[in-house]
C-alpha cells in the first residue's frame, strides 16, 4: 500500500470529522459547547498566534465588553512586579523632557534678544539719519567679505546679525541683568558668610549697608567684571542677552584689554553717565571705557545666529532694495 492512501483515509476523516463540527456546531448554542470546553485547557494546546491570524482582531473587540473585562483585572497585581523607573528611563522620557525645556526656554530667550536688536537697529538708523552718515557693520574679521551692511544672508527669514556691532538697548538690558547679579550674589554672599562666621567663630559680621557694604559691592562688582570677561569676554549678563567684548579689529579679548576696561568703567559714569550714553552717538556703538580700552560689543549667541524679527528683516529688505 503505498503512502498516498493513508493521506487519502486522513483527508476523508478531516472532511468527515469538519461535517460532523459543522452539524453539531449548527443544532447546539455556542454556550453549551463553551460550558463543556476546558478553555485553558484547550489554549495550552493551541497555537494562539495561528489563531489571531485567523481571527477578525476588529470585530472581536467591537463586540467584547471591556469595563467587564478590566473589571477583572487587578491592575496593581499587574503593576507589582513593573519597575516604572527603568520603564521611564529605557522610554527615554527623561531626556525628552529636558530637551523640551531647553527648547522651550532657548525659544523665548531668542524671542526677546531679537526684539532688542530690533530696538538696536532702529535706534541706530535714526542716528545715522540724524547725523547723515553710515555706520559700520561690525569688525571685518567677524563679518566676512560679504555684504557691509551686516546683513550676510537670512534664516527663516530673518536677517543674520552675528558679529555685528551691538546697539544701546541691548547694552542697557546685559548691564541691568549684571547688576542684579552682582546685587543678588553679594547679598546671599554676605548672608552665607555671616551665617557661617556666627557658627564657627561666634562673632557677627558688620551689616551689609555704609561703608563696609560700599567697598565690599565695589570689590564683587570688579572681581565679577574682570575674571568673566578674562575668561570669557562676556559677563554673565550679556551672555544672556547674546553679547561678546572683542578687540576693535574682531581678535578676542585679551586680559590687559579686559582689567583696563574695568578700570575705565568710571569714566562712563562722569557727567550723569555721558560715557554710556555715547553708545548712541558713536558709530560702532562703543562707550567710554571701550575707547580706553579699544575695544568693541558685538552679537554673538554662540551656536545660534543672532537675528533681527522678520517683520523688521521685511522692512530692511524693501527699504534696502
Amino acid at each position: 500500500m503505498t503512502e498516498q492512501a493513508p493521506r487519502r483515509d486522513l483527508g476523508r476523516v478531516g472532511r468527515i470529522a469538519d461535517a460532523v463540527a459543522g452539524r453539531v456546531a449548527d443544532a447546539l448554542p455556542p454556550e453549551v459547547i463553551l460550558d463543556h470546553v476546558d478553555l485553558d485547557a484547550l489554549l495550552d494546546r493551541v497555537d494562539v498566534n495561528h489563531l489571531l491570524d485567523r481571527v477578525d482582531v476588529e470585530r472581536l473587540l467591537e463586540r467584547v465588553d471591556l469595563d467587564r473585562l478590566l473589571a477583572r483585572v487587578d491592575v496593581n497585581t499587574l503593576l507589582r512586579d513593573v519597575d516604572l523607573e527603568e520603564l521611564v528611563q529605557r522610554a527615554g522620557i527623561p531626556a525628552i523632557v529636558a530637551d523640551t525645556t531647553s527648547q522651550l526656554a532657548g525659544t523665548g530667550l531668542d524671542t526677546a534678544r531679537r526684539q532688542l536688536i530690533g530696538i538696536d537697529t532702529l535706534l541706530g538708523r535714526v542716528a545715522d539719519r540724524l547725523l547723515r552718515r553710515t555706520s559700520p557693520a561690525g569688525p571685518p574679521a567677524l563679518l566676512g567679505p560679504a555684504r557691509p551692511d551686516g546683513h550676510r544672508y537670512e534664516r527663516d527669514g530673518r536677517a543674520v546679525v552675528t558679529g555685528r556691532y551691538a546697539g544701546a538697548a541691548t547694552r542697557a538690558t546685559a548691564s541691568l541683568v549684571d547688576l542684579g547679579i552682582v546685587v543678588l550674589t553679594f547679598t546671599l554672599g554676605h548672608r552665607l558668610l555671616g551665617l557661617m562666621t556666627d557658627v564657627f567663630l561666634d562673632r557677627a559680621l558688620p551689616d551689609a549697608d555704609g561703608l563696609w557694604a560700599t567697598v565690599g559691592l565695589g570689590a564683587w562688582t570688579v572681581l565679577y567684571v574682570v575674571v568673566s570677561t578674562m575668561f570669557t569676554g562676556s559677563t554673565p549678563g550679556k551672555a544672556i542677552v547674546g553679547l561678546r567684548i572683542v578687540q576693535t579689529d574682531g581678535a578676542p579679548l585679551r586680559p590687559r584689554a579686559a582689567l583696563l576696561r574695568m578700570l575705565a568703567l568710571p569714566v562712563s559714569s562722569l557727567l550723569v553717565g555721558a560715557g554710556y550714553l555715547w553708545v548712541l552717538v558713536d558709530r560702532r556703538h562703543r562707550a567710554a571705557h571701550d575707547l580706553v580700552a579699544r575695544t568693541v560689543v558685538v552679537y554673538d549667541w554662540g551656536n545660534r545666529d543672532a537675528q533681527v524679527p522678520a517683520p523688521l528683516s521685511d522692512f530692511l529688505r524693501r527699504h534696502d532694495a
